[in-house]
């Protein structure tokens, strides 16, 4: 499935997880922070770059898509949380800066990024506008030497903390889609401020935001693309990037609930013996198991046909799905398992089973991924 270099890479980034991140998880959902130092330990690491060629500071991997869909993964087994947060910076928040940015926006913006010196940021969800991009509101103006930006944004991952944000934004409401288009602000910018922190059930260290934005300049340079009204489909190529790393996001949960799930059937003696003997948890195990593979076996499937420069548009949204829901199954059995001890926070598998919601609803919900193989199949 991996090949030997992307298998090096998954044996480094693991005995990071299993040394620095995993001791840590528990405490950092319970603070519910950004976590910094560790940030700033991965990014030393060069681990951020990893799906970006080393002319601007990346790693330059041979198969870049399936390396980062790997530290996704890894990350994800260790805390969702803090694997949110490397996606947005190493995927999602750099990504379209990376394909339409020029090299100015390249040296001010992406390349600290990737060295972890500067955080970003991505915002399109609007509190009236999700999943439906077409009636996203906040207005882009022509201005003299550039832009002018007013309107907000919702569930804005690293927002509080970010050094610089792209912003999906229309320049005319009544063209729909065709009026979007990218800007890139820094967040010192005069008019750009923080609307509040948001609280969540799940995913807890991962540093989600309401944004305001109120008459924020934005010089020319800053929108990303060559011409007016492309951003969407810009937006839709690194979105649907995206959906992969999403997918393994959710394969590292599955496997460390299944993990913990195996240890605790070994150990949990009723009866006078482990429940790992009795029939029920055994083929609820191999269940769990099943379901965790073929989301495996998919997602990367899918990031190797990226590494191809294959078409990718069905495959995200299919691997997405596949590993969202099973991830959620396999926390749930996992939860089963543990019985009353599962619901006790000293217990990790708590945290897996509501962490298992942010792949089902983060990057495009289950059912839009669902409307979105639909319609590539014509329907």
């Amino acid at each position: 499935m991996l090949d030997q270099d992307a298998q090096e890479f998954r044996r480094h980034i693991a005995r990071w997880v299993d040394e620095r991140l995993v001791p840590q998880a528990e405490a950092l959902d319970r603070k519910g922070e950004f976590p910094h130092e560790l940030f700033r330990e991965l990014a030393a690491l060069g681990y951020l770059g990893a799906l970006y060629p080393e002319s601007i500071g990346g790693s330059g991997l041979a198969n870049p898509y399936t390396c980062f869909a790997v530290l996704c993964e890894e990350l994800s087994r260790g805390s969702m949380g803090f694997a949110a947060g490397v996606c947005m910076q190493g995927s999602t928040a750099t990504y379209t800066l990376y394909k339409w940015g020029g090299k100015a926006l390249h040296e001010r913006f992406l390349v600290p990024a990737l060295r972890g010196e500067k955080i970003a940021a991505f915002a399109i969800t609007e509190p009236n506008a999700g999943s439906d991009a077409a009636s996203l509101r906040t207005r882009a103006t022509k201005a003299e030497g550039g832009y002018v930006l007013n309107g907000t944004k919702i569930f804005t991952t690293h927002g509080t903390v970010a050094d610089f944000i792209t912003v999906v934004a229309t320049s005319d409401p009544a063209k729909g889609l065709k009026g979007l288009d990218l800007y890139v602000v820094d967040t010192k910018t005069k008019g750009f401020s923080v609307g509040r922190k948001l609280e969540k059930f799940a995913i807890h260290c991962s540093d989600t935001a309401e944004l305001a934005f109120d008459n924020v300049f934005v010089p020319d340079e800053c929108r990303l693309g060559s011409g007016e009204g492309g951003g969407f489909l810009n937006a839709y190529k690194s979105l649907t990037v995206d959906r992969v790393f999403t997918a393994a996001l959710a394969v590292g949960n599955a496997q460390a609930a299944y993990d913990a799930a195996l240890r605790y059937a070994r150990e949990r003696v009723q009866f006078g013996q482990p429940i790992g003997k009795f029939q029920a948890v055994q083929f609820k195990l191999v269940d769990m198991l099943a379901t965790l593979e073929q989301a495996r076996l998919y997602t990367y499937y899918v990031a190797g046909r990226a590494d191809r420069g294959e078409p990718i548009v069905t495959e995200a949204a299919l691997a997405k799905l596949a590993a969202a829901d099973g991830c959620n199954e396999v926390c749930q059995k996992a939860l089963g398992i543990f019985g009353g001890y599962g619901l006790m926070n000293e217990y990790p598998v708590q945290r897996f089973l509501r962490d298992s919601y942010f792949p089902i609803v983060g990057g495009g919900t289950s059912d839009i991924m669902r409307l979105i193989v639909a319609r590539q199949l014509g329907l």
